[in-house]
């Protein structure tokens, strides 16, 4: 039976990046195993191609938008959904094209093959190999819910999987089944390659994690492109006929479309591992109870990136596996979240970090709010770009950043300044005092920290 002082299940972004720290900084004997693909969902069916798909997607939107501009385009502008795709696998096989070889040349045995934890220290992968491990770390990933809406299993829905690699056309309509962020990206991509969109939402906006004044500066951008929006939906069934299919709502509605997303949340992927008798626990809501550090309740065993079930998020991923190697290299230390990132790459983009003005008032904190919208951004204007806005939540005591929304152009960019005031603790007043180049939309960010700062 082999045995290996590190045995790494799960090859996406967060158990690749446990596996290569660990061969360069130790002389442990590593092992990682993935099922699918190195690179994991990230790399291969969600962030990386969907960001391509994306950028086509707004080439189009502002190929359409060029006469305003003074640019004129010959004839009408057309989508090429292979040649999109073409491209998106390019840029997946530049980023992981290697496989396994980095891995191995630095001594790390790769197992192309589903592990599965059998019990205490053991592991069993699919062709029968018996495996035994001082230490083991689960980098699981998730996979997309479905909601219990009578009629959807029976069809053939689309996840994120199928909307990036399935289609051979554009289809006519699209019925997207949630509004959070995948569902948000996938219905602008739709809408701007020639789809009639609409988004259906259960709860009362989209984008239910985020601030609820950001995401509603959202709505008429969205609206402007002819996506339709229905938020505080609940959907009664939905039927495929072979041809299509018909989404019956509360109150009488029906929809149909040729295609139907389903964007409605992830859970972590560990059906076909015996936890019990490996000693991991779950939560009521399914998560690995973690310590401070990642170890679940077998000391023995971490869970990290979205195996976790919370934060789901690459860079996330990548900031518990450097926690993870540096607890299991002895020098532990506790993972913190209040300075987390998240940006939405829709066009225009929705970033946020830290508290929303909600979460801040149910905390009980003493809040104060400032926001400035783009229309009042000379930049904007230039760009023609107007929509969005910047909103910070802050502690009316300290004048110290506890959250911040930015809707607009370039805002995943945008938030970092926030990201550096919060993990600095610095002053909203200190930050605003600051001079900021003219004319750019970073111009709004100190405008909103002066607000905050002079109440």
């Amino acid at each position: 039976m082999e045995r290996y002082d590190v045995f790494v299940i799960g090859g996406g972004g967060t158990g690749s990046e446990v596996a290569f720290q660990l061969g360069e900084r130790s002389d442990l004997k590593v092992a990682i195993a993935e099922r699918d693909k190195l690179g994991g969902e990230c790399n291969h069916y969600g962030c990386v191609p969907t960001k391509v798909m994306l950028r086509s997607a707004k080439i189009a939107a502002q190929s359409r938008d060029a006469a305003r501009f003074g640019v004129r385009i010959g004839g009408g502008v057309e989508v090429d959904l292979h040649a999109v795709r073409r491209r998106a696998r390019e840029v997946v096989d530049s980023q992981s094209g290697e496989g396994a070889a980095p891995f191995e040349r630095i001594g790390i045995r790769v197992l192309l093959e589903e592990a599965r934890l059998v019990g205490d220290h053991r592991i069993e992968t699919a062709s029968g190999e018996r495996i035994e491990a001082d230490r083991i770390v689960l980098a699981t990933g998730t996979e997309a819910t479905v909601p219990p809406i009578p009629g959807l299993a029976e069809g053939p829905y689309w996840t994120n999987k199928e909307a990036i690699w399935a289609p051979e056309r554009v289809p006519d309509s699209l019925v997207v089944i949630g509004a959070g962020a995948i569902g948000i990206e996938f219905a602008q991509i739709y809408a701007r390659f020639g789809s009639t969109v609409t988004m259906l939402e259960a709860l009362p906006h989209i984008l239910p994690n985020e601030d609820e004044e950001a995401a509603a500066s959202l709505v008429p951008a969205f609206e402007a492109e002819g996506i339709g929006i229905r938020a505080g939906t609940s959907i009664e069934r939905a039927e495929h006929d072979g041809r299509g299919w018909t989404v019956s709502l509360t109150g009488g509605q029906t929809l149909r479309s040729d295609e139907l997303l389903v964007a409605t949340g992830r859970r972590p992927v560990f059906d076909v591992h015996d936890l019990a008798a490996a000693g991991v626990a779950l939560d009521e809501h399914g998560r690995p109870v973690l310590t401070g550090t990642l170890r679940t309740t077998n000391p023995a065993v971490w869970a990290a990136g979205d195996a976790t079930g919370d934060l789901l998020f690459t860079h996330v991923g990548s900031y518990e596996a450097e926690l993870v190697v540096d607890d299991l290299l002895g020098r532990p230390r506790p993972r913190d979240y209040r300075v987390v990132p998240r940006v939405t790459f829709c066009d225009p983009e929705v970033a946020s970090v830290g508290l929303t003005e909600r979460q801040a008032r149910e905390a009980g904190l003493n809040v104060r709010t400032s926001a400035l919208r783009f229309e009042d951004n000379e930049r904007a204007h230039i760009d023609g770009r107007t929509a969005g806005l910047v909103k910070l939540v802050g502690d009316a005591r300290t004048g110290e950043l506890l959250g911040g929304h930015i809707v607009g152009e370039e805002a995943g960019a945008m938030i970092h300044e926030v990201v550096a005031l919060m993990a600095a603790r610095t002053p909203a007043a200190v930050a605003g005092a600051a001079i900021h180049a003219y004319p750019t939309l970073s111009e709004s960010v100190k405008g909103a920290l002066l607000g905050l700062a002079e109440g």
